[in-house]
């Protein structure tokens, strides 16, 4: 069950990570149209942050899609140049992400599961990306291309940087009444 200092750390982490977002929207604007998709796709794992760090630390069924969907609506309402396809973004990513960590019962944050529920966010961007934003357009293994290092840019940026981000916040001590603060070491 969620306890209220859950929802009040997974709102704050959301905004700030829906502030991120909008900036990583704009800077990998200037990206967009020059890449191709399979380069491009690197780039999408920062999207997916609050997907991975809030379920890390507070360690509740839903967590990934609450982080996800709450920062895609806070990018949205920044002005990101996506308007409603943010918040669809954060709905589709925040389901794949959510499903990482629901096949591990939401119980296992090691490694593995991080990067797992990272990858899943790669399949929900990349169902959008087919139906929302030409990839149905592309070559065959253009598009599959581009699923591939999605799945990989979610793994690391969206499953290990949340990971290591949550880690460090541990050493501080500034979790100690959160699930990820209450284990008894990092990531178990």
């Amino acid at each position: 069950m969620w306890k209220l200092r859950d929802i009040v750390v997974a709102a704050i982490l959301s905004v700030v990570c829906g502030a991120i977002y909008l900036s990583w929207d704009l800077l990998t604007g200037i990206f967009a149209a020059a890449w191709s998709p399979i380069a491009y796709g690197l780039l999408n794992g920062l999207w997916w942050l609050a997907a991975g760090l809030v379920p890390y630390i507070i360690r509740r069924p839903g967590a990934a899609f609450f982080a996800e969907v709450v920062s895609a609506f806070c990018e949205f309402a920044f002005g990101s140049p996506y308007k409603w396809g943010a918040v669809i973004s954060g709905l589709l990513q925040g389901a794949g992400a959510e499903l990482g960590f629901a096949m591990g019962g939401w119980k296992k944050y090691n490694t593995a599961f991080m990067m797992l529920s990272g990858a899943l966010a790669g399949v929900g961007n990349s169902v959008q990306y087919y139906f929302q934003y030409g990839g149905n357009k592309v070559a065959p293994d253009l598009f599959i291309g581009y699923v591939v290092t999605t799945m990989i840019s979610g793994a690391f940026v969206g499953g290990l940087v949340p990971k290591w981000i949550g880690d460090a916040l541990k050493r501080t001590g500034s979790l100690r009444n959160f699930e990820l603060g209450k284990s008894g070491q990092a990531g178990r």
